[in-house]
């Protein structure tokens, strides 16, 4: 990405500089919906319907988070807890290598993706539970709680942040920790905007079903925010069978903000995992958290 390497306030400050000469812009169709995302009002409603129904089919080619979370876990002897889980895409490889491991997720379809899933594999004990990453109980403690992909940054709200991050420590087990990874979205960032849609995901089932999803967004740059709007096409071979538009809001972390949130919080042992294959400097981290 050709974008200045930069992970504190100072090279913020650098980066609007740099971005000011372009207008900021905006889509004044979705203006409300965005007004309500930067306010901290998470879409609960996104991940539902056909968009539960293909999420693991827009994310197929994606191995690497997979691969890592499977590994980081595997022969882990503690009970596992992950956060925005989804449909299971990994929840169910590392229960797959015998991991005690349960999931949390604001999406009842997404859930029912992930129970029909496990049926199939005979993956039976799995507790799943529906609530928000942001303010959730369990009548259980974790030696592990993880949330992956970035989905973190669903928390488009410093507080909202801060009252996960605090819920995490409370669900962990006196020697658990917490463990995510973080992406910044570079490519949007110096773009500022894309007022057009453009096709990010095309993907067509063996028999004919097509699912294209497009996307359009601005950049907020003081409130760390990506608002995208998205629209979702349907297809039965080449006829149009249903069309979503819906809005979804990222906010990125600087690497070292991260690691103060977490300190914050009250964990005791903040670090980042450099070796890990998701680390890449300046563009993503991931960070382990100890209670």
């Amino acid at each position: 990405m050709a974008a200045e390497l930069c992970e504190n306030g100072e090279a913020v400050a650098r980066a609007a500089g740099q971005l000011s000469s372009r207008p900021l812009g905006g889509l004044p169709a979705a203006d409300a919906r965005h007004h309500a995302i930067k306010e901290g009002k998470m879409n609960d409603e996104h991940y539902t319907g056909l968009i539960a129904e293909w999420y693991d089919d827009w994310l197929a080619a994606r191995t690497d988070d997979v691969d890592f979370y499977c590994t980081f876990f595997d022969r882990f002897r503690g009970r596992v807890l992950e956060l925005a889980c989804g449909t299971g895409r990994l929840l169910l490889p590392i229960a797959k290598r015998g991991v005690v491991i349960h999931g949390l997720d604001i999406s009842e379809d997404m859930l029912h993706v992930l129970r029909g899933k496990a049926s199939a594999l005979q993956l039976d004990g799995i507790e799943v539970y529906q609530q928000p990453m942001e303010d959730f109980s369990l009548p259980a403690t974790f030696d592990a709680i993880f949330v992956a992909s970035g989905s973190f940054q669903l928390l488009t709200l410093r507080e909202s942040a801060m009252r996960s991050l605090r819920c995490i420590r409370d669900h962990l087990a006196e020697d658990g920790f917490f463990l995510a990874d973080i992406f910044i979205p570079w490519d949007a960032i110096v773009a500022r905007e894309r007022s057009a849609y453009h096709v990010t995901r095309d993907v067509v089932r063996p028999d004919g079903k097509r699912s294209i999803v497009l996307e359009r967004f601005t950049i907020d740059l003081p409130l760390q925010q990506k608002l995208g709007s998205y629209r979702y096409e349907f297809y039965d071979h080449k006829r149009l069978v249903s069309c979503i538009a819906d809005d979804l809001a990222i906010r990125w972390y600087w690497k070292d903000e991260f690691l103060s949130l977490l300190a914050e919080s009250g964990f005791s042992r903040v670090e980042t995992l450099a070796e890990s294959p998701l680390y890449k400097e300046g563009h993503s981290f991931v960070v382990k958290a100890s209670k």
